[in-house]
């Protein structure tokens, strides 16, 4: 249930584990700090008119003062939250033309009328149902009406958008408002567009930022909709979808911020719910183990406290979204393919980031400020360094940038003994030449990456093959040293024979987020007759004198 709070039910979570003691305990001290803390105030972001600050902090702060009430009695957390719904239901709109703002502050108000409606009086309660209807649910409607994109969109704003009124209508379903039934009418069937967004495999390609975001508002859909009956069917790729927000964390606890994205986004506060769904134990602990402060809703849907089973440490891929995961012990990699041609990318294919140690010593410069003139128009976009294919640890080949055409195929994942295997094949229509991209994590502390491009009987350009790191590295020919917080790798140049390794700050261009923690660690590979291989070998310990065969005989699985 999310349209009412079962108080029993969260005392009960409260009291079942330590998991459901830390969360209670996270949420009272929460509470206590709202309470004490001003009513809200519209707050923009900088450089950008946008108040998902605002709606994101009420929702936050209306739903940690209704679960603080469940679980101490009374209504003083329930009062301070409807004093908190008056002030949101004052504020002139709630910014329908960037409308991800307007769904966002519906939920927060829809689920915090719910929540306190016991303690409303009648002009309290027809306040708040005002401001939905006005501020959310008529705006929305007539967006819709107008043909808005994020109707149709296959991404976070379709889902986002929809929820919010899908949220803002199931609040007001037993009042027998006319747009209320409208409302649903219209956004139920919409949604199904933003859910395609997930691959079957519970994938999701604009990074873990919009994944956690998007998977939030799809299972908050999928619980109103249960709530108001008769629901909908859960899809399989929803249920699978926490595989994904796992193996894309890092066992330093940083997540691969491909795209739009940055290492330490939210916490998912529906990963309860999703284990509830899955029925796997390896769900259950992720929702206790995963990096993030904890949200009220882990008290909402609280797995069982199980032992935690034996890690996972098969190769996995998720498609189309195009990332390949490696990992045993402390060594995690993940490789990038998919497109650049989806929302919130950058022109990345190929890139990877690899950790060893529990250190991240290959990383992405990660997302760029939204606020910077023309960021989301496409002509101007990838005008920025952060988004173009020289910002990533990448093979830049014949000094040609990528493009939004270009694809990286899957060709497979596998394991043989202590290996494991996972390649992609890269193409873009303005390039001289094909490329394949292979990693291999044997054992536990070594890492080769392989890169194949060329044709038998033409020439094969120069290229450059290139990682940024926050390590320190000591150069030494075809040998580098990297360290970081008292770990050290090697990283060796092991083909083509005769070549150095070159390292220089990462480039800060004026004007755009610094770059200053960051290093280039370089080579240059010179043209050459026929196909060129590249293998670079990364340990933590003493490498074997093993390599990597051509990546066609690698045991792929596609």
């Amino acid at each position: 249930m999310i349209l009412s709070l079962d108080a029993g039910q969260i005392r009960s979570s409260a009291r079942s584990s330590a998991a459901g003691s830390r969360y209670a305990e996270a949420v009272l001290r929460v509470a206590g700090d709202i309470h004490a803390s001003p009513l809200l105030e519209l707050e923009r972001e900088d450089g950008r008119d946008v108040i998902l600050p605002t709606s994101r902090k009420l929702f936050d702060r209306i739903a940690t003062l209704a679960v603080a009430d469940c679980l101490v009695g009374g209504s003083a957390f329930r009062r301070r939250a409807i004093r908190e719904l008056l002030n949101a239901a004052a504020f002139a709109d709630w910014n329908p033309p960037h409308f991800l703002d307007t769904a966002e502050m519906t939920t927060g108000m829809a689920l915090g009328l719910c929540w306190t409606r016991p303690l409303l009086i009648r002009t309290e309660h027809d306040t708040i149902a005002a401001a939905i209807i006005e501020k959310g649910l008529s705006p929305g409607l007539a967006a819709a009406a107008a043909g808005v994109p994020w109707m149709t969109a296959n991404n976070n704003w379709n889902i986002v958008c929809c929820t919010g009124m899908i949220a803002g209508a199931a609040a007001m379903a037993g009042t027998g408002h006319p747009l209320a039934r409208d409302a649903l009418a219209c956004f139920i069937p919409a949604l199904r567009h933003g859910l395609s967004a997930f691959g079957a495999d519970g994938g999701y390609d604009e990074g873990p930022d919009y994944w956690e975001y998007a998977v939030r508002y799809a299972v908050f859909a999928h619980a109103l909709l249960e709530d108001i009956g008769p629901g909908s069917e859960v899809p399989a790729a929803l249920a699978r979808t926490w595989r994904y927000g796992r193996d894309l964390t890092g066992p330093s606890g940083r997540v691969f911020n491909f795209g739009d994205a940055t290492e330490r986004p939210r916490r998912a506060p529906v990963l309860g719910w999703l284990a509830g769904r899955a029925g796997e134990a390896a769900a259950m602990a992720w929702q206790h183990a995963a990096p993030g402060d904890p949200h009220p809703f882990d008290l909402l849907w609280c797995a069982l406290e199980t032992e935690p089973p034996t890690p996972d440490d098969a190769p996995s891929a998720y498609e189309p979204a195009g990332l390949a995961v490696l990992r045993a012990g402390t060594t995690w990699l993940v490789l990038k393919g998919g497109r650049n041609d989806v929302n919130h990318a950058h022109l990345d294919l190929g890139t990877f980031v690899l950790e060893m140690a529990g250190r991240r010593f290959v990383s992405e410069l990660g997302r760029e400020n939204y606020a910077l003139p023309g960021y989301f128009e496409p002509g101007r976009r990838f005008g920025y360094f952060r988004t173009q294919a020289a910002a990533h640890s990448t093979l830049l080949i014949d000094g040609a940038p990528q493009s939004t055409a270009a694809l990286a195929r899957l060709l497979g994942t596998g394991r043989e003994g202590d290996r494991r295997f996972a390649a992609y094949a890269v193409s873009d229509d303005g390039w001289p030449v094909g490329w394949r991209r292979g990693a291999v994590l044997e054992g536990t502390d070594t890492v080769f990456i392989v890169d194949e491009f060329g044709e038998e009987d033409t020439a094969t350009p120069a290229s450059t093959w290139q990682l940024f790191t926050e390590a320190a590295a000591a150069l030494d020919g075809p040998g580098a040293l990297l360290t970081l917080d008292g770990a050290a790798v090697t990283a060796e140049i092991l083909a083509p024979d005769g070549l150095a390794w070159s390292f220089e700050p990462a480039p800060s261009p004026d004007g755009e987020s610094s770059n200053a923690a960051f290093g280039r660690l370089f080579f240059c590979v010179p043209a050459a007759a026929g196909t060129q291989s590249v293998i670079v070998r990364f340990a933590a310990g003493r490498p074997s004198r093993w390599r990597p065969a051509a990546i066609a005989d690698w045991p792929l699985d596609a």
